[in-house]
């Protein structure tokens, strides 16, 4: 099982305070004893040997040197005598002579000495400093012993002889000993306290930041890490994730918003591809018809099948013919120019109302041949439109002659302006008929008629005459629309108004 990280850094935590203390311990109750003894020792030695190099052959007066050995004794809680090189006492404070154990200790202790003659010539002959440990038999403490040569009139004619008691030093030992294990149990508390404070401070920020990085890991960018005001190595990684996250944030808004647009190029070029294709077949189909007729009379009268009024009705056949072809050929031409956006529009002011009657005039044959109730109302008399005149003639002849198309016979077309506040409405609708809705928004598509049989009728209808009407009004940014009204389809868009001029005619 993985253990967590705090979990981790509490253990080690305790465990190195443990250890130290347990090391503490351990230094204390085995070597510390040694240790201050060894210290005691070479700092005893010193001491005596530094006696040694003040008073030697400068004794000028014996109180002095009383003085100085009861200096030495206090200073260093020892007890120092000099005597002769065969054992006899010369001097001595007055605070060894009232401690009666301690003179019969160095007493014993000099004596003992003296009866080693290879070690008294080694430290006269070499001017060396010797020292031991022993125990005092009486009281069976342990004891330092410091021997050094003396010169008192001549060279090295007295011995040194210095004894220090280390039984206090032991009785401190134990009396530590005892402390640290009291000291022990209230460590483990304060450890276990400082160690919980420690972990936390150091592992909490870091759950922080790995929760952010999974986050971040599985495309999550609106968790933050909240450590950035700290001024350590883990408020600097905290801003460090931020700045990561922002970025990727960012980058990942702009690749989706590069993939979108991707698939929306990828799909409308799909779609051209589908209008290339349907486009070619369409005008396959639209010119193979015509062509297939002229091609048909045409041979006709070149093998003399008909002659007389059948050669000229074969011939109006074949010029008739030409001539949808020739308004097919145009209107696609003219359908590609507007949605290459080349034709641009020439806006002027201009009376609508007197494009709609000129049109209206233009196609009175139909009307009466097809018994139509033609009906054009217009709420005022003169409609000034700002909007190019050629293009708008366009958009109503082929709105009106759709309706004449569509609308079967002896039923009625209207045309109507209607006054807004800043455009006319204009409408063309045709009575009798009505469109499914699920086909009303395909017919501004290229070639779109409801008859799916594509049979030629005697409407002639091309299919792309609502193609022509919406580019020429999405280039006035026109609202436009096609529906269904009471028996019948009405067609309007809106023309920006132009303040008619006074006293203008129709």
């Amino acid at each position: 099982m993985r253990r967590s990280l705090s979990k981790r850094l509490f253990s080690i935590t305790l465990g190195l305070v443990l250890a130290l203390m347990f090391i503490t311990y351990f230094a204390q109750a085995f070597f510390f004893e040694s240790f201050y003894s060894y210290k005691k020792t070479i700092s005893l030695v010193k001491e005596v040997n530094k006696f040694h190099d003040l008073y030697s052959l400068h004794i000028d007066n014996d109180a002095d040197l009383y003085k100085a050995l009861q200096k030495f004794e206090n200073d260093n809680n020892a007890k120092i005598i000099i005597t002769s090189t065969n054992g006899d006492i010369k001097y001595f404070s007055n605070n060894i002579y009232s401690d009666k154990e301690s003179f019969d200790t160095l007493t014993s202790f000099g004596k003992e000495l003296i009866n080693n003659s290879d070690l008294i010539n080694d430290v006269i002959t070499h001017s060396q400093t010797k020292y031991t440990t022993f125990t005092n038999e009486s009281s069976g403490l342990s004891k330092i012993g410091v021997i050094s040569p003396m010169s008192i009139t001549t060279k090295n004619d007295s011995l040194i002889f210095c004894v220090a008691s280390i039984q206090p030093i032991k009785e401190a030992s134990e009396v530590m000993s005892e402390f640290f294990v009291y000291l022990f149990f209230g460590l483990i508390v304060i450890s276990v306290i400082l160690s919980s404070i420690y972990s936390n401070l150091i592992s909490k920020p870091l759950v922080n930041l790995t929760n952010t990085a999974n986050k971040i890991s599985h495309m999550d960018f609106s968790a933050k890490v909240c450590e950035t005001d700290r001024d350590d190595e883990i408020g600097s990684l905290a801003k460090s994730l931020n700045f990561l996250s922002k970025n990727l944030q960012a980058a990942l808004v702009d690749l989706q918003q590069k993939n979108k647009k991707l698939k929306d190029d990828i799909e409308k070029e799909r779609q051209l591809e589908d209008m290339r294709k349907d486009f070619i077949s369409n005008v396959s189909h639209e010119l193979k018809t015509p062509i297939g007729i002229i091609e048909g009379y045409a041979e006709g009268i070149k093998d003399g099948i008909v002659s007389g009024e059948d050669a000229n009705l074969y011939l109006e056949t074949i010029i008739d013919e030409s001539k949808k072809m020739t308004v097919l050929v145009t209107n696609m031409l003219e359908l590609s120019k507007l949605e290459s956006g080349i034709i641009k529009p020439n806006f002027e002011s201009f009376n609508i109302n007197r494009l709609i009657n000129k049109i209206l005039k233009k196609h009175k044959l139909d009307f009466e041949e097809n018994k139509f109730n033609v009906n054009f109302n217009s709420s005022i008399p003169y409609s000034y439109v700002y909007a190019d005149p050629f293009q708008m003639e366009q958009v109503l002849t082929n709105l009106i002659t759709n309706a004449i198309k569509y609308t079967p016979p002896g039923n009625d077309i209207n045309v109507n302006i209607e006054e807004g506040l800043d455009k006319f409405k204009i409408s063309v609708q045709n009575i009798g008929v009505v469109i499914p809705e699920a086909e009303i928004s395909k017919l501004f598509d290229k070639f779109y008629r409801i008859d799916k049989s594509r049979e030629r009728t005697q409407k002639n209808s091309t299919g792309i005459g609502l193609s022509i009407v919406k580019n020429i009004l999405r280039l006035h940014n026109s609202e436009f629309n096609l529906q269904n009204i009471n028996n019948g389809v009405e067609f309007y868009f809106y023309l920006e108004k132009i303040v008619s001029p006074e006293g203008e005619e129709e």
